[in-house]
């Protein structure tokens, strides 16, 4: 399995959160124990209590050093970074983590019940503009 780390913003820790970051931030805390669960190695790391993790970091520094600390969070994988600015989806996540497809498909079923009742609609996750086959539908991670 893939080593993932997610280097995140100071977030919440005022005490006021936007209800849709906090809800983001519950559903990447499911996540990460769903693949913990799976033998995936994951670490995440907060700007404001884990400060010697981001400057350890090569790729965190050149990315804060770039694109500011706007950059966060930051997806990482095996020391690539996936996605920068927003927090993966699920099935995204997974297919990084090296899950198997049937896993896979787990995710993407789940996002797709999770999108159908917050917007009331329902998308194809893995659905995209590129012609990528193996887009995550991010379009971060799209060549």
């Amino acid at each position: 399995m893939k080593k993932v780390e997610i280097y995140e913003p100071a977030g919440c820790a005022s005490g006021t959160c936007d209800p849709m970051i906090e809800a983001d931030l519950i559903r990447i805390e499911r996540m990460v124990q769903d693949l913990r669960e799976r033998g995936v190695s994951v670490t995440r790391y907060n700007v404001m209590d884990d400060m010697p993790a981001f400057m350890d970091s090569f790729v965190v520094k050149e990315a804060i050093a770039t694109k500011g600390i706007d950059c966060l969070p930051l997806t990482i994988v095996d020391g690539k970074i996936e996605m920068m600015e927003k927090y993966p989806t699920d099935f995204a996540l997974a297919k990084w983590a090296g899950l198997p497809w049937g896993d896979l498909e787990i995710y993407a079923d789940r996002e797709k019940r999770e999108k159908t009742v917050l917007f009331g609609f329902s998308e194809d996750v893995t659905g995209n503009d590129c012609d990528d086959s193996d887009c995550t539908g991010d379009c971060n991670s799209c060549g």
